[in-house]
């Protein structure tokens, strides 16, 4: 009796030691840095790791207006750029969404944050988030990362810059995002239908918004956020 209590007990602890094994040892799909949205493991090649170091950096050039986020309104005015309300108020330690500066034809939104416990004009605040459209600049240019252009494919983002952190795609659009943290990241937005009021572009109604880019979609915007360290 005392030899069949014994098995079972032995059968027991062999089976026990395998369940733990393998919920120790069973490999890991997400490496905890940047993924392809499908939780699959990847490594950087040395050349993705700099192109994505480089955007990191939150460095740009809109038509060669050379720019560097976080900054001040007064960093694009001297360039002619021009806020729609430059005098309405943003409440102490709180952020306005939905600002836009324009000139000419162009048009860029953007976030504007008020770090001060007094109201202040958002043209007084720090720009933090600028979304640009490949439609109103010939060329985004992300210095020691990529060129955005209309020729830019979601496949020349994989092929520079690794996989994306986050991709999410439906029927009118692909989004994919490049994180480093918390309000730090660069997401690229390809439009596959042809855009219809109320996003805020300047001129939606020019050829550029009524046929489709070299790319093969209807707009592409880049949207980079950068936050005050």
């Amino acid at each position: 009796m005392r030899n069949i209590i014994a098995f079972f007990l032995a059968a027991f602890m062999c089976a026990a030691i395998l369940v733990i094994a393998t919920l120790l040892y069973s490999p890991n799909k997400h490496n905890g840095g940047a993924g392809s949205g499908d939780g699959e493991a990847f490594v950087l090649t040395a050349f993705q790791s700099d192109h994505r170091d480089a955007l990191y950096r939150f460095r740009f050039a809109l038509n060669e207006e050379e720019y560097a986020l976080p900054c001040q309104y007064r960093t694009f005015e001297k360039n002619g750029w021009v806020l729609r309300n430059p005098a309405e108020k943003i409440a102490g330690c709180s952020n306005m969404t939905g600002v836009y500066m324009k000139k000419y034809h162009r048009c860029l939104e953007t976030e504007i944050i008020n770090y001060s416990g007094d109201s202040i004009m958002c043209s007084k605040g720090q720009i933090h988030s600028i979304l640009a459209s490949v439609c109103d600049f010939e060329s985004i240019n992300i210095h020691g990362a990529l060129v955005f252009d209309r020729t830019t494919t979601p496949d020349t983002l994989r092929k520079m810059l690794g996989d994306p952190d986050e991709h999410d795609e439906d029927k009118d659009k692909l989004a994919l995002t490049y994180i480093k943290s918390e309000y730090e990241n660069v997401g690229f937005v390809f439009y596959k239908t042809r855009l219809s009021g109320g996003s805020g572009y300047a001129d939606e109604e020019s050829d550029y918004y009524a046929k489709p880019l070299e790319s093969g979609y209807y707009n592409q915007v880049v949207v980079f956020e950068c936050r005050k360290k």
